[in-house]
């Protein structure tokens, strides 16, 4: 039931950041030129200037997390074998347990 929810309010997000995107690009036409240390950029408009710098952002935070994402995988998986193997020495020892009293109680 949520998911909907969920679907409507980020597509009203999205659609709202495009407009107000839209809207600043319209509004600022005037052409810039962007000088880094090493590199001057070509002139631009000062809307696709901005929209490039959020769009390389996304990027780079989306490559952090991918990032971050499969260590905490790998990480998870290693977990989970050292759960395994004491899950089944556990299980070994309470077999072992139980041979034992139920050999000591045959005598």
């Amino acid at each position: 039931m949520l998911k909907w929810l969920k679907r409507v309010i980020y597509t009203i997000l999205i659609v709202f950041f495009l407009v107000v995107g839209v809207f600043f690009a319209i509004r600022n036409p005037q052409l810039m030129s962007l000088d880094l240390v090493f590199w001057k950029a070509p002139e631009l408009s000062v809307a696709l200037y901005i929209i490039l710098s959020f769009t390389v952002g996304a990027f780079v935070a989306l490559l952090v997390s991918t990032v971050t994402y499969f260590r905490q995988d790998r990480q998870i998986k290693v977990l989970n074998r050292r759960y395994d193997k004491v899950r089944d020495e556990v299980d070994a020892l309470r077999k072992a347990s139980i041979s034992k009293e139920l050999s000591v109680g045959k005598e």
